[in-house]
């Protein structure tokens, strides 16, 4: 098959899509497909099958860059289907493709936008009018694909509610070849990380991500708490944190770092409410370590509480603090559970269900 994926988000961003469609394509080229990314041009170069659009920096979400229709999209003229990763710019270049040609197109869902456009003004008129349109579009967008698929059942209900149809549910899918447990030695010497206790968080930095839940309970956790990655909000959760001397921010790490991280923490801290599924807390779990959640959105399926980690009720204040010291007592048990757990969302697993969709889509697109 010949595969073409449109896609908001691509490298040099780092963010669970990014990895998600980088680590599809590798495996369905091992099967023998081939894919071809289209995607927002940055500072970034590109490897085999993988074509950027002209873009402009998105001035209120640092980082991103949206596509801007090209000349390009009358050059893409020798596939079999459109998969579109996005809800913008690189969506309506698929959606042009697919009805030029006459493809059939798929929609994965990643993110659930209007979670992070509430924080884009606070001019509450201008919020709503934003809300409005893009509730429109959101619906609009993901009816015109023959299938939509989302990574989690709390998702799709979210989807079903809005009115979208045809749905399906994928994971992500985790390379557990990839993503298991590592020395640590080096890399805690590298960053002088001494403490006998260490929790902490990695992924984008976005106001949906309520890293002030983990910030917030530093003076009652006798360990050190470390933050890893860049974003938007980083400055937000720098200026909270101020003062508090058991708290360390790193930059986005390498992916073969990233595995000592996952590794050396005792848990992995999830205070987000805007997950569709929670990438980073399946790629802990790989790695052997629990996770503390909160308990909303998608992270309530792949968190089971007293099984894998911890869900933690947000509107009590002391339940984060008390779920991690509960977790602490039974460390062994949640860790040999984790590897368990995780393979149910195998990346081959995913690979699989993904090839059949898609040939099923071949399939009635020739009738």
């Amino acid at each position: 098959m010949k595969i073409g994926i449109f896609t908001d988000t691509y490298f040099p961003q780092v963010n669970g899509v990014t990895f998600t469609i980088s680590a599809w394509k590798k495996k369905l080229e091992e099967k023998g497909h081939k894919v071809y990314i289209y995607y927002p041009a940055g500072k970034y170069k590109p490897q085999k099958r993988e074509l950027p659009f002209r873009s402009v920096d998105l001035r209120f979400y640092d980082g991103y860059k949206v596509a801007v229709p090209s000349r390009r999209m009358n050059e893409i003229n020798d596939l079999e289907i459109v998969h579109i990763h996005g809800l913008f710019g690189m969506a309506m270049a698929g959606l042009y493709v697919s009805k030029k040609y006459r493809l059939p197109k798929i929609l994965t869902y990643h993110t659930q936008a209007d979670e992070y456009l509430k924080y884009i003004t606070k001019n509450k008129p201008l919020k709503k009018t934003l809300m409005e349109l893009y509730s429109f579009w959101e619906k609009r967008l993901l009816n015109s694909c023959q299938i939509v698929t989302c990574p989690s059942n709390t998702t799709k209900e979210k989807l079903l509610d809005k009115g979208v149809k045809n749905l399906t549910i994928l994971s992500n899918g985790i390379d557990l070849d990839f993503f298991k447990p590592v020395k640590t030695e080096k890399f805690k010497n590298k960053y002088n990380i001494k403490a006998k206790r260490v929790i902490g968080f990695c992924g984008r930095l976005d106001y949906g991500k309520h890293l002030e839940d983990l910030i917030e309970i530093s003076n009652k956790f006798d360990g050190e708490i470390i933050i890893v990655g860049e974003g938007p909000a980083k400055n937000h959760y720098q200026k909270i944190a101020a003062g508090k001397k058991n708290i360390k921010f790193m930059k986005f790490l390498s992916r073969e770092e990233i595995l000592s991280f996952y590794s050396l923490l005792d848990f992995f801290i999830f205070p987000s409410t805007a997950e569709t599924q929670g990438l980073v807390a399946l790629e802990a779990m790989a790695c052997g370590t629990p996770v503390i959640g909160g308990s909303a959105i998608a992270l309530k399926e792949i968190i089971r509480d007293g099984m894998n980690g911890y869900l933690y009720k947000k509107e009590y204040k002391n339940d984060l603090i008390k779920k991690i010291e509960l977790a602490y007592k039974n460390k062994d048990k949640l860790s040999n559970n984790c590897r368990k757990y995780v393979t149910c969302h195998s990346i081959d697993k995913t690979i699989e269900k993904l090839i059949k969709i898609y040939e099923k889509l071949l399939a009635s697109n020739k009738k």
